[in-house]
């Protein structure tokens, strides 16, 4: 319970942040040179904490700036965690204050921005010590900074409903693509001129780019469920005859599939450097029906089937292929047919947060029965997504992959699966290396 005092200073943050609200890029660039800076160097933690409190607040989602609900959603926590016990929460936003201190006492100069995050209250407040120029910040920092919710809540009667989970997504996303395209024109990039982008942007038709669904992957692995595509696809989140304990009900209640994972925004971000940003279009995985995939457009599914139940429409499509070891209670990957050299089963040693071994898959097909073409870019973690993004927004390795193993990067007609070994360390990417890479067959010879 708040005291009168916490509670006066939490009322007036608030009011002042929607005071500044029309400031958010430049809000956003501050909070990017804070994190990247020395102050913060080392402590990825306070990083993550500082970003997702800014973010929280500018969307109007005070309710999520709580010890619990940051606990749950930003930490990791059980949902009944005892918060008297565990003070990650607490110790992380005294470690921010500490840090915060130290990086504007070392500024030469005094900012048009600062940024403070007041004890007793997880709520940030903005202080502006000159007017905040109209003109948009660096690019860099516009490029770099998409702090977008790693698998948070979505508040009820939220100021900005959807606005920071896809609208600000986009229009940043279209921003920077223009930029990279600029850049990328003026040195002759032939990007478009090999597979997959050559064959997906031969028509001009729109690049639908579906984001995956981490609150649907946090609520399977919550309760041990497995959703089907079917299941997905009919908003059928709890199979027929699953035993659930009442919380399960309102937890699926408020896990409704609103955000976007920092890891798909990025490979977004990547994505329109390649393709002219007037054909990219984005979807939340939990808007969709299946009838949406049957159109000539090109898709990006973004995500394992455990957070974007899509990818099961093309499984019978791929050879490498995610599935779920009861056993082990985790995704891995199957190789349907192993060349040479190559394992029948590929099983992450880190499948989540932590330092080791995650897999990951890049794919590209055609679209079962029509003229457009899926990609699929799916890990065993976000850091393992990221890498097929890596992998497919890299022409040059994607042409020297495809030769490698005798397929040829320009013939349109091709389709082809790679499998990558990523190497983390703390739970960030670090190395990948390609394992497998397979060409796909068209999926009439598939049926016969």
């Amino acid at each position: 319970m708040l005291g009168r005092a916490s509670q006066l200073h939490q009322d007036a943050a608030i009011s002042q942040i929607e005071e500044v609200t029309d400031k958010a890029e430049a809000l956003r660039a501050h909070v990017y040179e804070i994190v990247t800076s020395r102050a913060f160097r080392g402590s990825r933690r306070s990083c993550d904490f500082l970003e997702y409190v800014v973010e929280k607040a500018l969307a109007g989602q005070f309710d999520l700036l709580k010890e619990r609900m940051l606990g749950v959603q930003l930490f990791r926590r059980d949902p009944s965690y005892d918060t008297s016990e565990d003070a990650i929460v607490r110790v992380t936003a005294s470690d921010v204050r500490k840090r915060l201190l130290q990086f504007y006492a070392g500024m030469q100069t005094e900012p048009e921005i600062r940024i403070a995050l007041p004890s007793g209250s997880y709520i940030v407040q903005f202080r502006l010590a000159a007017p905040v120029p109209s003109i948009s910040p660096p690019h860099a920092a516009v490029i770099e900074t998409i702090p977008l919710d790693r698998e948070t809540i979505p508040a009820r009667g939220s100021a900005f409903p959807r606005r920071l989970a896809v609208g600000l997504c986009l229009a940043i996303i279209l921003a920077a693509g223009a930029w990279i395209g600029y850049h990328q024109a003026r040195t002759g990039s032939t990007a478009t001129n090999c597979i997959p982008w050559s064959a997906m942007l031969r028509k001009n038709r729109p690049l639908k780019i579906v984001f995956s669904d981490p609150n649907i992957a946090s609520f399977q692995k919550l309760f041990g469920i497995r959703l089907s595509v079917a299941d997905y696809a009919s908003r059928r989140y709890v199979p027929d005859g699953h035993p659930l304990p009442p919380e399960a009900v309102n937890i699926l209640k408020v896990l409704r599939g609103n955000n976007v994972d920092a890891v798909d925004a990025t490979n977004a971000l990547r994505i329109s450097g390649l393709v002219p940003p007037s054909l990219i279009q984005t979807s939340r995985a939990r808007t969709l029906q299946s009838g949406d995939f049957k159109t000539e457009d090109n898709f990006i599914i973004m995500g394992s089937p455990a957070s974007d139940p899509w990818v099961g429409l093309f499984q019978d499509l791929l050879d490498f292929e995610f599935t779920y070891d009861l056993e082990k209670r985790e995704e891995v990957i199957r190789n349907k047919r192993p060349a040479r050299g190559e394992a029948a089963i590929y099983t992450p040693t880190v499948p989540g947060w932590g330092t080791g071994q995650a897999y990951a898959i890049a794919a590209f097909l055609a679209n079962p029965n029509q003229s457009g073409h899926i990609m699929i870019l799916a890990g065993s973690n976000a850091a393992a997504t990221e890498a097929a993004g890596k992998f497919v927004t890299n022409p040059d390795l994607v042409a020297e992959t495809l030769e490698a193993h005798g397929l040829d990067p320009y013939d349109q007609k091709v389709q082809f699966e790679v499998l990558l070994r990523v190497t983390t360390i703390a739970a960030s990417l670090n190395t990948f290396d390609i394992i497998g890479c397979h060409r796909l067959s068209p999926p009439y010879a598939r049926a016969n």
